[in-house]
């Protein structure tokens, strides 16, 4: 349980540590592009993130803490970082949110990750729901987030606090019954 190393066909997700924070500042964190419509602001500095790495390092011991780097198999390169960001144990629901470095994008690795991080998920905890949010005009997002399986179910309007401000989230999901019968 927890954050179990998964490969797919071109990924490695797997745990971060702090030796990552150079690779990490350097391929997504620091980039205002990438982090616009995020909730955390770019980070300045090496020193930030390994201080992140450092911190969130006791969390990967918790059986319910799923924080993944997504690493090319053919380079090594980390690129990014899908996560569960909210659970809610009482619905049998997790949300999932990423990152990925912008000269990566494009390509297919978000969907790939996705699709791995939601079949573990639902292999793996008692999920009955996996949800994921983007804002209205982080329309890339909400491709990554079909072309994984997940429903577009409506807008909630000015429900989201980014880099932007205050936004209109675009919800998706997909319940653990359509991925069984869309996965047989």
């Amino acid at each position: 349980m927890g954050t179990t190393r998964l490969e797919t066909k071109r990924l490695i997700l797997r745990q971060l540590i702090p030796a990552d924070a150079p690779q990490m500042l350097q391929n997504w964190a620091a980039d205002p592009a990438v982090t616009k419509y995020l909730t955390w602001p770019a980070y300045q500095d090496v020193d930030q993130v390994k201080a992140r790495l450092t911190q969130q390092a006791q969390h990967y011991q918790e059986p319910d803490f799923f924080d993944w780097g997504i690493e090319l198999k053919a380079s090594g390169e980390l690129i990014g970082t899908i996560s569960v960001v909210n659970a809610y144990p009482k619905l049998h629901t997790l949300e999932v949110g990423y990152a990925i470095g912008q000269p990566y994008w494009h390509h297919g690795y978000s969907t790939e990750a996705f699709k791995e991080v939601i079949a573990y998920l639902f292999a793996s905890t008692d999920v009955n729901r996996i949800e994921a949010k983007h804002d209205t005009a982080n329309t890339f997002s909400g491709k990554v987030m079909q072309k994984s399986g997940l429903t577009f179910e409506g807008v909630l309007r000015q429900r989201g606090l980014n880099n932007t401000g205050l936004v209109d989230e675009a919800m998706y999901a997909i319940l653990r019954s359509t991925f069984e019968d869309t996965s047989h």
